[in-house]
């Protein structure tokens, strides 16, 4: 099950990473279909990982694992390039474990720098 969390976080990045390319681009050749795509596997990733996760306080056994350490990287990353996608409200499970990883010391070690 650990294995799973990681692919679902990897598809979940690999989808944030495939539009923030594709906005590079320049406007005219910039697809929003393509855009809409990834967003849409961005949102029902966020919503599996929401609905795996229930009321646990950890992805995958009674504590801290690889699973949350890939759901957490995904988290950072989406806030990190995507602060304006409205994820918190509407998965407060998901919040309270990026809440409780931030504060671990790999993951503030490892915070980027407020720019």
């Amino acid at each position: 099950l650990t294995k799973r969390w990681e692919a679902l976080a990897d598809g979940i990045i690999d989808a944030l990473v495939a539009v923030f390319l594709e906005r590079k681009r320049p406007a005219a050749q910039q697809s929003q279909e393509w855009i809409d795509r990834q967003m849409g596997k961005i949102d029902r990733g966020l919503a599996a990982l929401s609905r795996d996760l229930g009321e646990r306080p950890w992805c995958h056994g009674d504590g801290y694992s690889l699973a949350d350490i890939a759901v957490g990287c995904c988290l950072a990353y989406l806030d990190f390039r995507f602060p304006d996608i409205a994820w918190k409200d509407a998965y407060p499970n998901l919040l309270a474990l990026q809440q409780k990883l931030e504060t671990r010391p790999s993951f503030v070690d490892t915070c980027p720098p407020a720019v």
